[in-house]
């Protein structure tokens, strides 16, 4: 059985105490948001970062936030408690009420810390490199509000990742409506080309990843120039290497992209998986 912690409202709770009255409304809905982090050591990492995002999503989504100093002092509180090793922390905020589907002026909102033992993607995926797909059920909206946060309706994710298992691959590739790449099932997603990396701008619908923006930062420290542009799928086949970044995963080297990319060649990658490692490893010593 799996060991999980529950922080519900400030309070250390069992999940059979969690009654489906307070989940309503964010279970027939959706309205709410989420983040999801990893502790090592009992350290988070890069949680200013995290909370920074739920507090802009909160804002667009009018909904209460709780204090930051507060959620965190809770959430260390149980990693110290659970002891060496790397956790799994979600943190899920959503409005408390009206039952009715129109909320008004309520922000009022409950907030669920789920806290579990992290469960690494496979060592193969990082030593051979993933398998994607390019979906053809999902577009996104690089205009939709939707795009700038973490939304508890995932149901588009979820296609995506039901739509590449059905192929036999490993994840999907999604395009905006205007026909460029703005990344993975739940990722972003860069390109090498000329030893120049490359990513989709925020303006195509990407998510402002957590991972990537320490790609930036390493980047800019080796002096690896990194460019932000609209890339359609026929860039893919001039490019050396693809590679995924989300907290979860850190940096997920691809070798195919059915159609328009294969490689086995993770040269840059591998570089900066080692950077990203030890950045991680330094902030939760």
């Amino acid at each position: 059985m799996k060991l999980e912690r529950l922080i519900f409202n400030g309070k250390k709770i069992n999940s059979k105490d969690l009654d489906f009255y307070f989940l309503r409304r964010g279970f027939l809905y959706g309205d709410g948001i989420f983040e999801t982090l990893l502790a090592n050591n009992s350290k988070i990492f890069r949680f200013n970062q995290h909370w920074k995002r739920l507090e802009n999503g909160s804002e667009i989504c009018n909904l209460e936030l709780p204090k930051r100093e507060k959620v965190e002092k809770l959430i260390k509180k149980e990693l110290e408690e659970l002891g060496n090793g790397k956790y799994y922390i979600r943190i899920n905020l959503w409005r408390s009420k009206p039952e009715k589907f129109n909320p008004g002026k309520i922000r009022k909102s409950y907030y669920l810390v789920i806290i579990r033992k992290f469960e690494p993607y496979s060592v193969k995926f990082y030593k051979e490199g993933i398998r994607c797909i390019v979906s053809e059920k999902i577009k996104r909206n690089e205009k939709s509000v939707l795009s700038k946060i973490k939304s508890l309706n995932y149901l588009e994710n979820i296609i995506l990742k039901i739509e590449s298992k059905k192929e036999n691959f490993d994840d999907a590739i999604v395009l905006n409506n205007s026909g460029y790449i703005v990344g993975g099932s739940v990722s972003n997603v860069f390109f090498v080309k000329n030893d120049i990396v490359f990513t989709p701008s925020l303006e195509c619908g990407s998510l402002e990843g957590i991972t990537r923006k320490v790609i930036f930062e390493i980047c800019e420290k080796e002096k690896i120039e990194l460019r932000e542009g609209f890339f359609n799928l026929d860039f893919l086949k001039e490019c050396k290497e693809v590679f995924l970044t989300n907290t979860l995963m850190g940096i997920m080297p691809v070798k195919e992209i059915r159609g328009y990319f294969k490689s086995e060649n993770f040269k840059l990658t591998r570089v900066l998986s080692e950077k990203y490692n030890e950045i991680f490893l330094k902030e939760t010593e």
